[in-house]
């Protein structure tokens, strides 16, 4: 509708208020919708963008459970009891699961149309599987790992254990692919570092600090060119420039700052702190933490559906800390269960 310059100036002042109300609703109204338990000992939830289903691992029941994305109830189940599922990942052009178990030193393929499952494994080196991200670019799998000190290399289209990527840093833990530039970033915990690898031969290109302890896991905004660094020890999230290295921001979050993603439409960055028990949401511009969801349990990865900006969170149970003396973990009445969080 065109506006004509004989409207009162209160009519147009009225309506520059009201389109300005509605442009930031949407994203000033994020909304913890619900909670609810599935499974046990549940690690990971992925979203299928082509019908926004969305999967998670419970490593206690041996299962991959399928979610209704708005009632977060289970509605179909796969087992897996070969090898009980931690990590998991989805191939969107193959429509695959990736499932893996550090213990076992599988990863299992799953098909989702079909339900035929495929063990993979990799080398004696390459063992201890356990952050999947796939390239849809190239229909390659990167599986970590921690005592590998590197990331398999899978095909998916043929599921078949190609090579491993060795001798990257000292536990490897989490990935994630630039895939216009054939690049993955990758966490060396044991050397507080991110370790950039040619994707294309395993060669490291380069290593820089994290600016924290304990780097677990780590996202790349392509649009920025900017990390994400989920770092346990020292509780934040730290915002590197991916091509130097260099600190943008520390951002302090909460006790055990684990999982991390972004969601590059509407510039969110979701931060899930495991023994904080929190879920932050941080403006991606602004780089300030924006709303913080008490959880009741310990939120451990987050998952987006990136047509709906709908956030999965998968939260598991407490623990006793080692030690003999070690005190007795406080409840989580929530443990096992699955957030949703809505715009």
């Amino acid at each position: 509708m065109k506006v004509t310059t004989n409207r009162p100036a209160a009519v147009l002042t009225m309506a520059a208020v009201a389109l300005s109300a509605i442009s930031i609703t949407p994203l000033a109204a994020q909304t913890l919708v619900k909670t609810e338990k599935v499974g046990a000992n549940i690690y990971q939830p992925v979203v299928n963008q082509k019908d926004g289903s969305v999967f998670i691992s419970s490593a206690g029941t041996s299962m991959v459970y399928k979610l209704d994305p708005t009632t977060l109830k289970a509605v179909d189940s796969i087992s897996t009891p070969e090898s009980a599922p931690m990590g998991l990942g989805i191939s969107q052009n193959t429509q695959t699961l990736y499932t893996t178990n550090s213990r076992t030193g599988l990863v299992v393929a799953i098909h989702i149309p079909t339900g035929k499952k495929t063990l993979i494994e990799a080398d004696g080196e390459g063992r201890a599987p356990r952050e999947i991200r796939v390239d849809e670019t190239r229909d390659l799998v990167y599986a970590s790992s921690v005592r590998g000190r590197g990331l398999w290399v899978i095909d998916a289209k043929t599921n078949k254990f190609l090579k491993f990527y060795g001798d990257l840093g000292n536990a490897i833990t989490g990935h994630y692919i630039d895939e216009q530039n054939n690049i993955i970033y990758a966490t060396a915990m044991g050397d507080n570092e991110v370790v950039v690898v040619d994707g294309a031969t395993g060669k490291v290109l380069k290593k820089f600090p994290a600016h924290g302890e304990r780097p677990t896991n780590v996202h790349h905004d392509a649009k920025g060119n900017r990390l994400f660094v989920a770092n346990q020890t020292t509780e934040n999230i730290t915002v590197l420039d991916a091509e130097t290295g260099a600190l943008i921001k520390a951002i302090p979050t909460a006790a055990g700052a684990l999982g991390v993603n972004h969601d590059p439409q509407r510039d969110r960055i979701y931060v899930a702190n495991r023994h904080g028990r929190t879920v932050n949401v941080i403006d991606g511009t602004s780089l300030e933490i924006i709303k913080t969801f008490e959880i009741g349990a310990l939120p451990n990865t987050v998952a987006i559906n990136h047509q709906t900006g709908d956030v999965y969170v998968t939260n598991k149970e407490a623990v006793s800390e080692r030690g003999e003396n070690a005190p007795e973990p406080v409840p989580a009445p929530n443990a096992d269960s699955v957030s949703l969080i809505k715009l």
